[in-house]
């Protein structure tokens, strides 16, 4: 079943670590959201681009800028699913550790 939400992110929030059970499209409404993958890779993406979340990938959003991030989000997920799952942080080294402040 499909789910359309809208998801804020203050400015200096986060999503904390998680993961989605099934595919995740979205589009970026407004602010920079910067996402840190469980490999340590580092995503930045602005308003206007799209992003795609696999089923199960560990990862944290952020928003370091000044300005609400809105996202519009297309949930791939079965009937009585959760959207989203907390997840431990990952151990991502010092280099990524600093990327995502």
């Amino acid at each position: 079943m499909a789910v359309i939400r809208t998801i804020s992110i203050a400015p200096g929030g986060n999503t904390g670590w998680h993961y989605h059970p099934g595919p995740v499209q979205a589009v970026l409404l407004s602010g920079t959201l910067t996402r840190v993958l469980e490999d340590g890779t580092v995503e930045v993406t602005r308003p206007g681009q799209f992003l795609v979340e696999l089923p199960d990938q560990v990862h944290i959003g952020y928003n370091h800028g000044t300005e609400q991030v809105v996202i519009l989000a297309n949930y791939q997920v079965a009937d009585g699913c959760p959207l989203a799952v907390a997840a431990p942080e990952p151990e991502l080294g010092t280099a990524a550790g600093l990327l995502s402040r």
